[in-house]
């Protein structure tokens, strides 16, 4: 194993845990690696090395976020977008009715059912916890993505255009509303 190798597995555990447990568990690591070095292969050792950090890497990253609070914004984040689809639904149940056109039930549909309910969720999300309104914005973006690439002839492209730009940037817009109304 090369040096830089070593140093990026450093690197990396010190990036995910606190500096004191990082250290004593990378000095654990590196004494029982010059251990095994002296009892068998310099292959054998590396292998064994990159299972131990392999194996030590869901727990890790578990910690981490943890102890950021990353799972709870991502919670948050994903709770909204799924209340996303509630709300778009109830609204698009109310206004669907006032009008017989396809196209205008589609306008109505992405701006005002999708963008509202899309708005009202970042601004929730915001206030709950900062990050997660963007963090939504992300999850619309590859839901939006990913709906254009897997069924492209749903819908026209144009509301498939509108919902990945408009329902990308409405979340980051009702977290802007959160920010200015908390201050006022």
């Amino acid at each position: 194993m090369s040096p830089s190798t070593l140093l990026r597995a450093q690197w990396l555990l010190t990036w995910l845990m606190p500096s004191a447990y990082a250290e004593a568990l990378l000095g654990d690591l590196l004494e029982e690696r010059r251990l095994r070095l002296d009892a068998g292969s310099p292959a054998g050792v590396a292998r064994w090395y990159w299972i131990q950090l392999a194996s030590s890497l869901p727990v890790l990253i578990w910690a981490s976020m943890y102890r950021r609070s990353s799972f709870l914004t991502l919670v948050i984040a994903v709770a909204s977008y799924l209340a996303v689809g509630g709300v778009a639904f109830v609204l698009r149940t109310a206004l669907s009715p006032m009008t017989t056109s396809m196209f205008a039930r589609t306008v109505i549909d992405v701006l005002l059912c999708g963008v509202i309910a899309m708005t009202a969720a970042g601004y929730v999300a915001a206030l709950l916890r900062p990050g997660a309104a963007p963090l939504l914005a992300v999850l619309v973006l590859v839901g939006a993505s990913l709906m254009m690439v897997l069924d492209p002839d749903s819908v026209p492209l144009w509301y498939e255009g509108s919902f990945l730009v408009l329902g990308s940037l409405a979340p980051i817009a009702g977290a802007a509303l959160s920010r200015r109304w908390r201050k006022a």
